[in-house]
């Protein structure tokens, strides 16, 4: 297994159906970069991730509930498809999510609907019980609050399959650090309580 520390992380689109909006052509210049998106800052540089990649593939959607601990908090929903080549670096990949409270869209992916996956690879990082893999990406993700403009900020996500079901062993974490308030759809799912188990959908390595 190769584990990564430090990651900033990268998205793309969804399938429709599991994050429930569609994305708008971004109508804003891009927004400038705040910070970078860390998970661990004990992050020791190396790229371990360039090996062989034990899974190549990871799709998944559905729902988290983020604890008020975590600075992004509330309801969740998310989509993703991931591809990595045998070093695990991306190939190709879409995400979509929504922070329900916040009315905040996110939107990146590999195709020119906007946002860019920069980076992603595989990780064990958030292993459980019945673990199969789990994925690390980061990169620019498009950002719409409510009826607000599309601009950009700088992402990570991670995600694990912790076998079956899904709901309350797979896990999923999204970061964007750059915001001005308190849960106003930036923020950390995982601060302070680590990665979030799904409270519905699933996440599989394929």
């Amino acid at each position: 297994m190769h584990k990564r520390r430090n990651i900033t992380l990268a998205a793309g689109l969804v399938t429709a159906a599991l994050v429930g909006w569609a994305c708008e052509r971004s109508e804003t210049p891009v927004a400038p970069d705040v910070g970078t998106p860390s998970f661990d800052e004990d992050h020791d540089g190396e790229d371990d991730h360039k090996k062989e990649c034990p899974v190549k593939k990871f799709t998944g959607g559905g729902r988290i509930d983020p604890v008020p601990l975590n600075s992004m908090h509330g309801k969740v929903t998310f989509g993703f498809n991931i591809f990595l080549d045998e070093n695990c670096g991306v190939k190709r990949g879409q995400i979509q999510v929504n922070h329900h409270p916040s009315k905040t869209k996110y939107h990146a992916g590999t195709t020119s609907s906007g946002g860019s996956i920069d980076n992603a690879f595989f990780t064990d990082e958030c292993a459980a019980d019945g673990f199969q893999g789990g994925v690390e990406v980061h990169g620019r993700v498009r950002v719409k609050h409510g009826n607000g403009p599309w601009h950009e900020h700088q992402f990570a996500m991670r995600a694990c399959d912790n076998g079956e079901p899904g709901r309350g062993h797979d896990t999923f974490r999204w970061q964007v650090p750059d915001g001005e308030a308190p849960n106003d759809g930036h923020g950390d799912t995982g601060d302070f309580t680590g990665d979030t188990p799904l409270t519905g959908g699933n996440i599989q390595a394929h």
